[in-house]
């Protein structure tokens, strides 16, 4: 890592850590340089909705998620939201239904 004094010549809060061995240091947090693309942002709705869904389902359910995703690398959150956005789930709950 740098020394305390280059650290403390920077400007705004810095978010450091290590990745694959290798000392990192970077502004926190950014700002996106472009705006999003509309297609990105028409997506966020169903994302938004997958979440809330998430949220309230039963334990029992999720029990079985994670069940499922044992032998994979995805968390259960990520298996149910993969499921839904694929349309596994669209015949009982339609994205932008809820």
């Amino acid at each position: 890592m740098v020394g305390k004094d280059v650290i403390d010549g920077l400007k705004g809060v810095l978010d450091f850590y290590v990745y694959m061995g290798i000392p990192i240091a970077r502004k926190w947090p950014r700002k996106p340089i472009q705006t999003r693309n509309q297609n990105v942002i028409a997506q966020w709705p169903i994302f938004t909705n997958c979440s809330k869904l998430w949220t309230n389902l039963d334990p029992e359910m999720k029990a079985v998620y994670a069940e499922m995703a044992k032998p994979t690398n995805l968390t259960s959150k990520d298996m149910f939201f993969r499921g839904y956005i694929s349309g596994i789930l669209r015949y009982y709950c339609p994205p932008g239904t809820v």
